[in-house]
Order: structure tokens, then sequence, then C-alpha cells
């Protein structure tokens, strides 16, 4: 009955000892390799321009309107990574030529100036409004990008105008003329189609200026727009590069050498400040007026490079030659790698004091299970006894 018992125990004991040994194991593993499933926030998206749109509390099935929206963006790699935007909303009557007091009182005005540290790449604006007839749509974007000299550039493509100004009537302009599939600027496509136009204005009149872009942009503006009769639409895209040099950083080193010798009989005689010109390494100590007399054969020929130090009158004029060497200017470096992707990182920090504690929590784990198997072999050795006796 007594080794039953003692089995018991021995039973009882080594699982507890079991259940502790999986309990520190999986505290090491989670603190030295983190919980399953865990995600590190992602970096956020670059900024995107939405504004006169629907979405954005902009008329869309009414008629009468006169709508002018402006977005002008600058992005920037020359020092650091950032934007600005300067958005402006205007919302008069049809006809209503805006004023800055129009737009002042018009629900629909505002103007705004924001900063970001990403570039912003994609503008949205002036689609799917104004459909219900007789309006004027006046829209603008303009992408600015401060860049350095060194910076490539892609072509910027069009895709504008088409099915336009289809209605009765109407007349178009549209500078490029352009259907490219996921090009740089789309926009006044499926606009004006509901014939004439709006008080002699031309129905559709585009426009995309800039060849190229040093930073990767995309424009989507007055699509589906004024599409109800008697309306017009007048859009235009601006891209510019400005190409920024930097300064080059210079480095000056100067070496003077100079030698003085003496090699004749020589006399002389200083009674007041004293100009010592010298054309080699020596050391001049000047103390103030002073008065040197030689009357013999004398050779002075300094042979170490030595410092001339003046703490009195005088004048000490090198007339050695000087070496000047300018390092030329380095080459900027511009990063790599599409805006704000954040580049990962986050997830794959290290932290001292984690690994510390993941350490002791497994060597926890190891001395408990020596302990466990030291225990076990005692309760055999006393149930075999027991069994003996």
């Amino acid at each position: 009955m007594e080794s039953v018992i003692r089995l018991a125990v021995a039973g009882s004991q080594r699982r507890w000892f079991v259940a502790v040994l999986a309990a520190v194991i999986t505290a090491a593993l989670v603190i030295l390799v983190g919980v399953p499933g865990a995600t590190v926030a992602a970096a956020p998206a670059a900024p995107t321009v939405l504004q006169c749109n629907p979405a954005q509390s902009f008329p869309g099935t009414t008629a009468g309107w006169e709508v002018t929206c402006n977005v002008t963006i600058e992005n920037s790699i020359t020092s650091g990574t950032s934007s600005t935007i300067t958005a402006t909303a205007c919302l008069t009557a049809a006809g209503v030529i805006p004023t800055p007091a129009d737009c002042a009182a018009s629900p629909g005005y505002y103007k705004t100036v924001s900063n970001s540290s990403q570039l912003v790449t994609s503008v949205n604006q002036c689609n799917g409004i104004a459909t219900g007839g007789g309006s004027n749509v006046y829209c603008d974007v303009t992408v600015i990008n401060d860049i350095p000299v060194t910076t490539p550039t892609s072509g910027v493509t069009v895709d504008q105008c088409i099915g336009s100004g289809t209605g009765g009537g109407s007349t178009t302009s549209c500078v490029p003329l352009g259907s490219t599939s996921s090009a740089t600027v789309t926009q006044c496509n499926g606009s004006a189609t509901g014939g004439g136009t709006y008080a002699g204005e031309t129905t559709v009149n585009c426009t995309v200026s800039g060849a190229t872009t040093a930073l990767p942009v995309t424009i989507n503006q007055c699509n589906g727009t004024a599409t109800g009769g008697g309306s017009a639409v007048t859009c235009t895209a601006t891209i510019t590069n400005n190409f920024a040099a930097a300064p080059p950083p210079t480095t000056t080193t100067t070496t003077t050498s100079t030698t003085t010798t003496t090699t004749g009989p020589t006399t002389t005689t200083t009674t007041g400040p004293t100009t010592t010109p010298t054309t080699g390494p020596t050391t001049t100590p000047t103390t103030g007026p002073t008065t040197t007399t030689t009357t013999g054969s004398s050779n002075l020929t300094p042979t170490g490079l030595t410092t001339t130090t003046t703490t009195g009158s005088g004048n000490l004029t090198p007339t050695g030659p000087t070496t000047t060497t300018t390092v030329a200017a380095g080459t900027g470096v511009i990063p790599g790698g599409a805006p704000g992707t954040g580049a990962g990182g986050a997830s794959h920090s290290r932290d001292s004091v984690l690994l510390v504690m993941g350490g002791l929590a497994l060597f926890g784990g190891g001395a408990a299970m020596l302990q466990a198997i030291r225990r076990r072999r005692i309760l055999l050795a006393q149930h075999r006894t027991g069994e003996d006796e």
C-alpha cells in the first residue's frame, strides 16, 4: 500500500514539474520570438490630395454653378523629404466671376496650406461635379518638384478629352491629345457631353504642361464633370522640375617653409620695432624694442621646423612658398525606393533586456527539468527498496 502511495505521489510531482517546465519554456519563447500573429504598424501611405469632389461636399447633380478649384503641390528632396500643399476652392452661382469677397462669402470656399514629411503622389479633384447643366468649371493642378541636379526624370504621359464635348454645338481644345492607360495626367474625359456651351466658353478646354517629372505623381481631374447641357470645363495640369545644386564643401591647407642663413661678418642693430624677413623654418621671439650686435664671423643655419611667436612690437613677413589644396565638391546621394515605404526595420528590432530575460527563463526551465529528473530517480529508488522489503 505504501509503495502505491509513493508511486501516486511521484506521478503527481512529475506532472507538476512537467507543467512548470512547459510554462517556463513558453514564456521564454514569447520573450525571444514574440507573440505569433502580432504585426508591426505599417508606415502611413504617402498623402493624396482630394478636393472639389462630391465626397468633399461639392455639388453633384445640381445645376447653375461656377466652380473654381486650385491645388499647388511642392515636393522636395533637396534637404530631407517634404511636401507643401496649398489648396483653394470657390463655389458661386453661374455667371459670377468670383472675386476674393465672393469666394469668402461662399459656403464652399476655403484655402488651406498644409505640410507633410512625405511626398504627395496623387491629386484627385473636380470629378463628377456640376452635372445638372448651365455650369462652368475651372480647375487647376500645379506640381513643383525640388530635386538635386542628379535626379533622373521620366516622361509625362497624358490621357485626356476622351469622349468629351460630344453634344451638338460643342467646341473642344485639348493639348496634347492623348489616350494612355495609367497615365501621369488623366483629365477631361467624359465631360461636357450635354451639348452647347456656357456663355461662349470653349466647351472642353484642357491643357497639360511639362514633358517630364522627377518625382512620381498622378493627376486625376475634371472627369465626368459638367455633363449637363450648356456647360463648360476648363482644366489645366502643370508639372515643373527645379534642379538645385548643393554648394561644394572646400578644405584649405597652407604650408610655409622658410630658411635664414648668415655666412659673413655681420652687424645687426635693432632699436625699435623690427621686421624680420624669413625664408626658412625659424623661431623669432620678439619682446619689444631690442639691440643686437654681431662682430665676428658667424654661421646661423636653422635646421629644424620651428614656430615663430611674437609677444611684443614687431612685424613678421614670411616670404616662402605657399601651397593651397582644395578638395572637390562631393556628390549628393538621393535615397532610393518609393517614398513612405518605411523600409521595414521595426519588426526586426532587438531588445537586450528581453534577450537577458529570455535566457534566464530558459536557464530556469533547464534547471527545473534536471530537478524533475533527479526527483524521479530518487522516488524510483525508494519504490524499489520498498518492494525488496
